[in-house]
C-alpha cells in the first residue's frame, strides 16, 4: 500500500505517494545515472538500484525481481536489448524502458516478444518523461496525457514504442 509522504524538494514541501515498486537503472554515464536517481526520488520511488555495470545488473536480475528496468542501450559487454531480453526471461511482467542518444537500426536486434519503450536522448520534456515513468510504475496507460507527437509505434517492431521526451 502506498503512503502519503511530505518531502522537502528544492526548498518546497511536496506531497508524494511513496511508490513501493522496485526499479533497476543501468547507465554507464554517471551524470545520467544521477539524473534517473533524482527523477525516481521525486516520483517517490524508494526501492531503486542504480548500477553502471550491465554484468552486475544481469546478475542482480537473476536473483531479484524488479517492476521496472531503465537501461541505456550502448554499454560495455552487453547491450541494453540483450539486458532487456534477459530481464523479460526472468520476469515476464517487468516494464522496460531503454534509452539512447543514437539512431538505432532495430533490425540488427531480435526484439520479438520483448515489449519495451525506447526513449531518445536528449530529454526535452521532463514533465512528459516523469509522467510516462509514473504511469508505468502505477500500471496506468502511458499514453493518457502524452502529447501525440511525443511517441510513435514502430511499424516494423510493434513491441517497441519510441518516445521523444
Amino acid at each position: 500500500m502506498a503512503r502519503l509522504l511530505y518531502k522537502l524538494l528544492d526548498g518546497i514541501i511536496v506531497m508524494a505517494n511513496e511508490v513501493t515498486k522496485r526499479v533497476l537503472v543501468v547507465e554507464d554515464d554517471p551524470t545520467m545515472l544521477a539524473f534517473w536517481d533524482r527523477l525516481l526520488m521525486k516520483l517517490g520511488v524508494t526501492q531503486r538500484v542504480l548500477l553502471t555495470s550491465v554484468v552486475q545488473a544481469k546478475n542482480l536480475l537473476d536473483r531479484s525481481d524488479f517492476d521496472l528496468l531503465i537501461s541505456d542501450i550502448i554499454m560495455p559487454h552487453i547491450n541494453g536489448y540483450d539486458l532487456a531480453r534477459h530481464a523479460r526471461e526472468m520476469n515476464k511482467d517487468i516494464e522496460i524502458v531503454l534509452t539512447t542518444a543514437y539512431n538505432t537500426d532495430l533490425s540488427r536486434f531480435d526484439l520479438s516478444g520483448l515489449r519495451l519503450h525506447l526513449i531518445h536522448k536528449p530529454y526535452i520534456d521532463l514533465t512528459g518523461l516523469s509522467n510516462m515513468i509514473s504511469h508505468l510504475l502505477h500500471g496506468e496507460d502511458v499514453f493518457e496525457d502524452a502529447d501525440e507527437d511525443s511517441w510513435s509505434d514502430n511499424e516494423d517492431y510493434p513491441e517497441v514504442t519510441e518516445w521523444k521526451l
